[in-house]
């Protein structure tokens, strides 16, 4: 490796196809555009149509449309759809760069030219801006906007210290070369794209905003007008049901892309770097989030007492090293290649079960380290840190640290080094002692006991001799044993209930394959095992209550009474945290069962506020029985700091001013108790973790004490102080064994189900009921405005209609119904098929429904089909008119159905109809016809264009011979068809 240049040499004789998009790869990627380009699709057909509907009947309203309130109502309801969903397509997603600093190449050169050579070698575009971060990440971000579907944003880098604090420089390069994977992918567009289209989707499922809360609004107004909001809500339900379906499949290709692209960028930083420090620097991220989060909370305790921590990176460091120590690990997430068959080694493995891959975004750690050695790239490993890549990395430490806590006022600067000192006084915990092999560190040795007293079992013989041997060695593999075994129970039960999935669908457990069935049974046993570990080491920790206890009875002094009263806090302090976080976990769980679909019914209110009450009634006992609390001036002084001792538990706690909840304030305490529940908790925790450092240096004492006597033979009471006055807690108070927490509903109903698409069958039943009501709306929408034409020919023969484009031909006395836009001027033309023309003129068709009677031939009658026990009408005689504007009747030229299906309660029914007399011989139909000129021209019709075979033709022309036309029309019949014969008798 150079030395000189803070640049780790990377491998030689890399294979061409190292980093060639694999055909998986390349399958994904085509199956994410075309699932992205169904989205895209779909929705701009979706707000087109809308905004198209939208316009066409405004326009028609413009035109002249006399339907103004009907058709401008549908106008507005495809408008604010439009908006509905136009709006999604107007958003900027800018990057939060709140807690980032930008730097540039004259800051940091050296840095700026190790990206620039590693981009160049990665074949991968310079990073537009570098910014630095605090936090244990490194990633490639951009903004986006509707626009990035077609033009790419400029990609920025992110570096974040709090991983480069970590990773040593070769491993670094690693990471950096992973991300510079990344610039140089095309399929990244693809990503950016998906990304774009979830956006989008995401603000039409999930964002609710005016348009939302006007729909709220209208729908709780007056009947007459809510029946809208109550029409529109549930059109916005099924387009947003339908865009979540078809998105999620989107989803589930841009996650099975966005694996390939990580193997693909892992590739990529193997080609630069080798197989190892990738893998290396995914080992340490654990361990470098873990220290962070330390760090983070450590910070925040120092700046609530007005200390500034001056290099938050140092703190990190040095909690990594402290928890190697503590962990009894020097090598603490560090890494040593092997020497021998390097590319055999394995860091990671697969675990009994793993969350279901097809939701995850990244491959798994072993998957991901099989991908880095599957072609095994030797290269050395660079161990200088990563900060030589900085010239003054100090002030860049001290810097980000400054940015971090700008939000804390009046901090007093303080020496690192003092920092440091206080942070591994923090970790000279009684409790971290090596000397007690880790069976106090995150566990509860009292939260097994429903009493304080079940934690001694004083038939137990006192022996000073045991004191030595409470803590073997082996106590510490019994508590390793105890953690798998609790890990591999919820990882069983995991794939019981479906949460988890095996890492290649066949279960194994202990070496074995078993079916799913038998998951039951090896739960059981796993279980069983379980218990009899939690009680060996709960029979172990009886053992040192109660010898200490008998330690305690030898000295004298009022150490018994002391040892017990911190039992009993630390019990007591142990169960009320437990209790209360529980029901806040209760109240949690409750809350996102009945919120679930964004409505809460009357039956989910009520279950929101009787958690509601519980948490509070647990939360307002705490505060009740503080003043029954009395802890002794150890365990004050332990819960206060240098400066001050609080006076009691009362004063720690504070006042209880919450008010209980109700239905008319439950929004705004549900608001405000996570900040109760976090502050009284956090107290309760402290007092935990003050008696126990108490309880066991106390136990310690005791237990020197008693061994000195044991060994001289005699006891000096002048040597042995006398013990403070103990602690009390109330005689009975709510205690919560562990696995006896409240119950927490796992699932929801079908009916929350549905509307969330959670699980298959709820999924396929909500996008068929969305497709219910979308495929009828957007019917209902392509027909308002239009006209239903109905055209009835009474003549007695075959005539052609033409209405604008469209033609129908029709037998005698035959009707048929064309479906024309409304509110247009329309050319009507009937002629007789390849003959002459019957009739022909212009018409404003407005919207609604229409009746054409061809050329005035046929009388109409409007009568009513009388069911059941309904009275009679007479029919009606609506004489011969050419045309019937909005006849409102059920049935237009059909015969009425024989029955029907009448409404419960009801003895009687009728259907209105519209009938043609045009087949009616010529006499009844004139006695149908009152208007004279209506008869006259109806005459007239008949006699000139009925077929000369039709059977009434000659009786039409004996009742047109009075009229003046008669000659006319015996000439116009004859010129059609010279062997009339009907025509040529009234001619002679």
């Amino acid at each position: 490796m150079d030395t000189d240049t803070p640049y780790p040499a990377g491998p030689t004789g890399i294979p061409p196809q190292l980093t060639q998009a694999t055909p998986i790869y390349k399958r994904r990627a085509w199956f994410a555009v075309a699932g992205l380009m169904l989205f895209v699709l779909l929705y701009l057909l979706f707000a087109g149509w809308f905004a198209y509907t939208a316009y066409k009947l405004f326009a028609s309203i413009a035109a002249g449309n006399r339907n103004i309130l009907g058709v401008g109502l549908v106008g507005a309801c495809a408008a604010f759809l439009a908006i509905f969903m136009l709006k999604a397509l107007f958003f900027i997603d800018r990057s939060d760069l709140s807690g980032n600093i930008e730097i540039t190449a004259d800051q940091h050169p050296r840095l700026f030219e190790f990206l620039h050579r590693l981009a160049d070698e990665a074949g991968a575009p310079r990073p537009y801006r570098v910014f630095l971060s605090p936090q244990v990440n490194a990633a490639v971000f951009y903004d986006l906007s509707f626009l990035n579907l077609i033009w790419p944003s400029k990609k920025n880098l992110e570096i974040g210290l709090g991983l480069l604090n970590i990773l040593t420089l070769g491993e670094f390069k690693a990471v950096c070369a992973h991300e510079f994977g990344h610039f140089a992918q095309r399929t990244m567009a693809v990503g950016r794209w998906v990304y774009v289209a979830q956006r989008i989707a995401g603000n039409i499922v999930a964002k609710r905003d005016a348009l939302d809360r006007f729909l709220d609004g209208l729908s709780n107004t007056d009947l007459r007008i809510a029946w809208i909001g109550w029409l529109l809500k549930l059109i916005v339900w099924s387009i947003r049901s339908l865009m979540d379906s078809v998105f999620s499949v989107v989803v589930l290709a841009q996650r099975a892309l966005s694996r390939e692209m990580e193997m693909q960028a892992d590739r990529v930083a193997v080609s630069l770097t080798g197989s190892d420090a990738l893998v290396h620097a995914l080992y340490r991220l654990q361990a470098a989030d873990d220290a962070w989060e330390r760090t983070l909370s450590f910070i925040s305790s120092e700046a609530h007492k007005q200390r500034a921590v001056s290099d938050v990176f140092a703190v990190q460091s040095r909690l990594l090293k402290l928890v190697g120590v503590f962990l009894n690990d020097p090598a603490y997430r560090k890494m040593r290649r092997p020497e021998n068959n390097p590319q055999a080694h394995r860091i990671f493995e697969p675990e009994l079960a793993q969350p279901p891959r097809m939701w995850s975004t990244h491959p798994f750690n072993h998957e991901r380290e099989e991908n880095a050695k599957r072609i095994y790239l030797a290269a050395p490993l660079d161990e200088r840190s990563s900060w030589e890549l900085f010239d003054a990395p100090q002030k860049v430490c001290e810097e980000m640290s400054a940015h971090l806590l700008r939000g804390y006022e009046n901090l007093q600067p303080t020496p690192i080094e003092e920092t440091l000192r206080t942070l591994e006084e923090a970790f000279q915990c009684e409790s971290l002692r090596p000397f007690y092999r880790g069976v106090y560190l995150g566990r509860s040795a009292v939260r097994h006991a429903a009493h304080a007293e079940d934690l001694y079992d004083m038939k137990l013989p006192a022996d000073a001799g045991a004191l030595a041997m409470l803590y073997p060695e082996n106590l510490s593999h019994e508590l390793e044993q105890l953690r798998r075994q609790e890990k591999e129970v919820a990882l069983l039960k995991a794939l019981r209930d479906g949460h988890f999935t095996p890492p290649d669908g066949i279960i194994r457990h202990r070496g074995r394959r078993i079916p799913r069935r038998r998951l039951p049974a090896a739960i059981a046993a796993a279980q069983k095992e379980l218990q009899a570990l939690r009680e060996k080491i709960e029979t172990h920790d009886r053992h040192c209550r109660s010898l200490h206890r008998h330690a305690a009875i030898a000295v004298g002094h009022g150490w018994e009474a002391y040892l017990v009263g911190l039992a009993r806090t630390l019990h007591y302090a142990t169960h009320r945290e437990a209790d209360l976080l529980d029901a806040q976990g209760h109240l949690g769980n409750t809350l996102a069962v009945t919120t679930a679909t964004r409505k809460v019914s009357k039956s989910g209110l009520k279950r929101i506020l009787k958690a509601s009450e519980d948490t509070y009634e647990t939360l307002a006992a705490i505060y009740a029985e503080s003043t029954e609390v009395a802890l002794d001036e150890t365990l004050r002084r332990r819960l206060g700091n240098a400066e001050q001792t609080p006076a009691s538990w009362t004063k720690i706690l504070g006042e209880f001013e919450l008010v209980a909840p109700d239905k008319d304030n439950i929004n705004e305490w549900i608001n405000v108790i996570d900040g109760w529940i976090g502050h009284t908790a956090g107290r309760l925790d402290a007092l935990k973790d003050a008696a126990l450092e108490q309880l066991l240096a106390s136990e310690r004492e005791v237990a020197r004490h008693w061994q000195d006597w044991q060994k001289d033979g005699q006891q000096d009471a002048n040597d042995i102080p006398d013990a403070p006055a103990p602690s009390r807690v109330p005689q009975d108070y709510a205690v919560l064994l562990p696995d006896a927490g409240r119950k927490r509903q796992t699932r929801l109903g079908f009916w929350a189900r549905f509307q969330t698409a959670d699980g298959i069958v709820p999924t396929l039943t909500r996008l068929a009921a969305a497709c219910l009501i979308v495929v009828p709306v957007l019917g209902f929408g392509s027909r308002i405005g239009e006209v239903d034409l109905t055209v009835y020919n009474g003549l007695a023969r075959t005539v052609e209609v033409r209405a604008g484009e469209k033609i129908v031909t029709l037998p005698p006395y035959a009707a048929s119904r064309l479906d024309l836009p409304g509110d247009k001027r329309y050319h009507i033309e009937t002629r007789i098929p390849g003959g002459a023309t019957i009739e022909s003129f212009d018409e404003i068709l407005s919207a609604g429904g229409s009746i054409y009677n061809i050329a005035g031939a046929s009388a109409l009658v409007r009568a009513v089909a009388v069911y059941g026990d309904a009275r009679p009408e007479s029919p009606q005689f609506l004489g011969a008119p050419r045309w019937v504007p909005n006849p409102g009747v059920d049935l237009l030229f059909q015969e009425p159905p024989s029955q029907i299906k009448m409404r419960k309660g009801s003895s009687g029914a009728t259907r209105s109809l519209i009938q043609g007399a045009g087949d009616l011989p010529p006499e009844t139909m004139r006695e149908f016809v009152t208007d004279e000129n209506q008869r006259i021209h109806l005459i007239a019709t008949h006699a000139r264009w009925d077929d000369p075979a039709a059977p009434n033709t000659a009786g039409w022309l004996s009742l047109a011979r009075s009229s003046p036309e008669f000659a006319q029309i015996v000439k116009a019949r004859l010129e059609d068809n010279p062997r009339d014969a009907a025509a040529l008798n009234f001619k002679q």
